[in-house]
This record gives structure tokens, C-alpha cells and sequence, in this order.
């Protein structure tokens, strides 16, 4: 065979062998990510949204939005807790009728025990005077037991509660005179203002059932003393406790994120139009809803987007890129692991023009005698064979 001739077929038969072992690389393994959702805004490329979630697919878990729950389900947890008000109201009752009976020690008993159930239900339902009663009728009770040391801290919490003058005439006359000088006693105390402040912010708040004006931070007037402060936001937990408010002083309130049943019904309150939510904010407590961690959010930029990833429970931006083209595949590819902070291999775009005649020298009279290996991040290896052997 001429020379020329027996040239061209080495390089012929080189190149399926090179090519078999440059062509191929290696596939890309799903990262153990938290789960997302992808949340791309209006004017985004439809085609550029496809590419981003393929990308996403291939490091994440992707939730799909899930249905959020009909309008009924607010009713539904609220007739709940209406009912635990009413039964509350039964057990007043009881205590009411211990006393006329002089069974101080049934009255105390049925007081004491509705008395952690009226605090929720006013964390709920903001009924303060059904707690207020308690907090009088409990009073009454032990001052007739004759532990009226006992029976004034409950009566100075019914006058933190409600300031009014109570009536006359429903108790005995010595729970009534101990009761009338607790609430002198709560008139005389200081009163100024107080700042409140919630972890996250943005939280409205209820001061003994009361709500004031604005959300958190924000500045309330009250008296000195113990004070029942709730503060309700959207995507976290309602929170109420006992504080010690002092006039010129801050109140801090940590909150938590919303369990499953609490970010039931304050999506069901959207869906019966009782609250509308800031467009972020429901963005987030959609991704949370749907069982994810982090919300990929894609913002159009000219030809392009901006690809931010957030973190579904506090709103915080993690990470982000920008995708300048959106038929560049390589640079979508990029930009996506560049917001979800991992390391991604971006595709070949096939061997470079000077290997293919190195790999025909390399092979001599139509038998592979070298070889060069290249790997998916365009690193090259040399690989000379025995004379006579195969290489491997």
C-alpha cells in the first residue's frame, strides 16, 4: 500500500479509537440539596424557564405547587376554638355555683382549670373579658377560702386587663372590697410607652386582647405590670405570652415558623379574602406549603434572567447569577449552579482541531501506538503502547 495511502487509513482508523475515548464524559449525579420550588415572574422566556428547570433537575428536588386549602378550613379552626370558649364559659358557670354554695375548694378547682384554655382562646380569639372573669371569679374564690394573698395577684390581673369599674354585687363583699383595692392599686402604677419588637418583623400585635396600631417594631402605651402580648405573622406561629411590660422599656418576641396546621389556616384565610398577603410573602408561604426549603426565583432581565435563590422560610437571598443569553445552554448550565451553589460540569463542545492530527501520528500503519485521553474538563493525558499491545 503506498505510503500516502496507508497514511490516511491510520488516521482513519485512529480517529473511532480517540473519538470512543474522548467522546464520552461523565454524567452528572443529583446533589442531595433541599428541595425547591421554581418560581420564575412574568416576562420571563418560556424556553429560558424549561432550560432553568432542567438544570434545577439535575441538583434538586423540584415541588410542584400543591392546591392550598379551601376557604372552609378557617371556619373549621375556629369553630374549635369557639367551642373550647364555650366550654370554658361552662366551667365559669360551675365555679360560680361552688361559690354561692360556699364549696370554696370546688371553686377554686373549676376556675384553675379553664384558666390555661381562657389564655389561648384569647390568643385566638382576643377575648379578654372571658379571661378577665376567670382571673375575678378565681379571686373570689380564694379570698373566701381565706387565702387572700393568694387571691390578689389574680385580681391585679383582671385589672391590668380590663381598667373599667367592675360591677357590684356578684361576689361576696370581702372578695369585692379585696377586689376594688387590687384595681386601685394597678391605677396608681405608672403607665408610658413601651417598644415592641418580633423576630422576624413585620408582626401585628394584641396587648391584653387589645391590637395596636402598625406592626413590628412599633410603640404601645401601658400601665406597669404583667401583660398578655400577642403577636400574629403571616408564615409563622401565633405567639401569646405573659410579660412584664415596663414604661421606657422593649418587649422582644421570638417567632417561629409556621407548623402545618397554622400555615393551613392562614392560606385558607386568603382563599376566604380575610387577609391579602404582599406578593413575596406569599410566594414563600406557597414554596413552604408545598414541603420546600428554597424558592429559585427567575427575574427577566433584557434577553436574559436573573436567577436568585432564597430560603423559603425567612425570605433571605442565598445566592445568585445572572443569565445574559438564553440560548446558550453552557451559560444557563453555569448561572443555575452558580445560584444553587454547586460545582457543575459544563458540556464539551467536542475535541479541539489540534488533537486529531497528534491522535493520526500517533498511529502508525494502521495500529494505535498512542493515544491521547481527554477528560470532560478538557484535560489531556498521553498514553503510549508497547509495540504490538492493545492499549488499554
Amino acid at each position: 500500500m503506498p505510503r500516502g495511502r496507508a497514511g490516511a487509513l491510520a488516521l482513519a482508523l485512529a480517529t473511532p479509537v480517540v473519538g470512543g475515548l474522548l467522546g464520552g464524559a461523565p454524567g452528572i449525579a443529583i446533589a442531595s440539596g433541599p428541595p425547591v420550588v421554581v418560581d420564575p415572574e412574568p416576562g420571563v422566556d418560556t424556553n429560558l424557564i424549561r432550560r432553568v428547570r432542567d438544570v434545577v433537575g439535575t441538583r434538586r428536588a423540584i415541588r410542584d405547587d400543591l392546591a392550598l386549602p379551601p376557604p372552609d378550613a378557617v371556619s373549621a379552626d375556629r369553630a374549635v376554638m369557639v367551642e373550647r370558649a364555650a366550654s370554658i364559659r361552662l366551667a365559669l358557670e360551675r365555679a360560680r355555683h361552688a361559690e354561692s354554695e360556699a364549696s370554696w375548694d370546688t371553686c377554686v378547682h373549676e376556675a384553675a382549670d379553664a384558666l390555661p384554655a381562657a389564655i389561648e382562646v384569647l390568643g385566638k380569639l382576643d377575648d379578654l373579658l372571658l379571661l378577665r372573669d376567670l382571673y375575678v371569679q378565681l379571686g373570689a374564690c380564694l379570698t373566701l377560702a381565706g387565702s387572700a394573698p393568694s387571691a390578689r395577684p389574680h385580681f391585679v390581673s383582671a385589672a391590668l386587663l380590663d381598667e373599667s369599674e367592675p360591677k357590684v354585687g356578684l361576689h361576696r363583699e370581702e372578695a369585692e372590697k379585696l377586689q376594688a383595692e387590687a384595681r386601685a392599686e394597678v391605677l396608681s402604677r405608672a403607665s408610658g410607652t413601651v417598644r415592641i419588637e418580633t423576630a422576624p418583623p413585620g408582626a401585628e400585635v394584641w396587648i391584653d386582647g387589645r391590637k395596636a396600631a402598625g406592626t413590628t417594631p412599633l410603640v404601645v402605651s401601658v400601665r406597669l405590670g404583667d401583660h398578655y402580648v400577642t403577636a400574629r405573622r403571616f408564615r409563622f406561629e401565633p405567639h401569646t405570652e405573659r410579660a412584664v411590660l415596663q414604661p421606657s422599656g422593649v418587649a422582644r418576641i421570638v417567632l417561629d415558623p409556621a407548623g402545618r396546621g397554622a400555615l393551613r389556616e392562614q392560606l385558607a384565610s386568603l382563599a376566604a379574602g380575610t387577609f391579602v398577603p404582599s406578593p413575596d410573602e406569599l410566594r414563600l408561604a406557597r414554596a413552604v406549603w408545598s414541603r420546600a426549603e428554597q424558592v429559585v426565583d427567575l427575574a427577566p432581565t433584557g434577553g436574559g434572567c436573573q436567577v436568585q435563590v432564597l430560603d423559603a422560610i425567612t425570605g433571605q437571598a442565598l445566592k445568585g447569577a445572572r443569565v445574559a443569553r438564553a440560548d446558550d445552554d453552557n451559560a444557563v448550565r453555569r448561572a443555575v449552579c452558580e445560584a444553587l451553589g454547586e460545582t457543575c460540569e459544563v458540556k464539551s463542545r467536542g475535541i479541539p482541531w489540534y488533537v486529531w492530527p497528534i491522535a493520526g501520528a500517533a498511529a502508525v500503519g494502521g495500529v494505535v501506538s498512542a493515544v491521547f485521553i481527554v477528560n470532560a474538563n478538557r484535560q489531556y493525558r498521553y498514553v503510549a503502547c508497547p509495540l504490538g499491545m492493545v492499549c488499554q
